[in-house]
């Protein structure tokens, strides 16, 4: 039997090939950072890339009878300097599930905070109380912050959301997408809800 070639193996192989999603910048507030950051963040954002491993997670153990499955009802936590005052913050991620898809929310406090101590699965409301946070699950985030070219009409992202604090060069950002994966905000938590826009990437296909 004749043994095939390295390259006649390349192509029969290449029709099952799928090109990765390659992703674009659409709208930057400082140019040379967003370029990095789309280098950075792979075909599924951040997902997939080392930056989503500068921020590392624990699993919040609370009190009370908790839900089995992690999917749609998780908490972890991190300390980090999420608004780069300066000063360490408790940062906890909740991920539940609206219709079927899983949707992260953030909850701000001094990283000395007790309030963990205090909630149960029975009652969220001490950790739910706070105004520093993103919360957005079944609304929306208008990316209307960043000016695009002529005639694209601004976008948003909408129900459901994945949320993912990174760090680059010593500052903290904020990814933000949801389920359809086909935006990316960068951001700079301000406090207080409040978020500075930076770098708007979309994929490409």
């Amino acid at each position: 039997m004749k043994r095939m070639s390295l390259a006649s193996m390349v192509l029969l192989m290449l029709p099952t090939m799928v090109p990765a999603a390659s992703v674009e910048l659409a709208a930057f507030a400082e140019k040379d950072f967003c370029d990095k950051v789309a280098r950075l963040s792979g075909a599924r954002f951040l997902f997939e890339s080392h930056l989503w491993q500068t921020v590392q997670w624990e699993a919040i153990d609370l009190k009370g009878d908790g839900p089995t499955v992690r999917r749609c009802s998780s908490l972890d936590k991190t300390i980090i300097d999420l608004d780069n005052d300066g000063r360490k913050d408790l940062v906890v991620k909740t991920t539940f599930c609206m219709k079927a898809d899983p949707s992260d929310s953030l909850y701000i406090f001094p990283a000395e905070s007790a309030v963990l101590e205090e909630t149960s699965w029975q009652d969220l409301s001490p950790l739910l109380a706070t105004h520093d946070k993103f919360e957005r699950t079944g609304g929306i985030y208008p990316l209307t912050a960043l000016q695009f070219d002529k005639g694209q009409v601004s976008p948003a992202l909408t129900a459901t959301f994945s949320v993912n604090p990174f760090i680059l060069e010593g500052t903290t950002y904020v990814g933000l997408t949801d389920s359809r994966r086909k935006w990316l905000v960068v951001a700079k938590y301000m406090g207080e809800q409040r978020f500075e826009d930076l770098c708007y990437l979309r994929t490409a296909n």
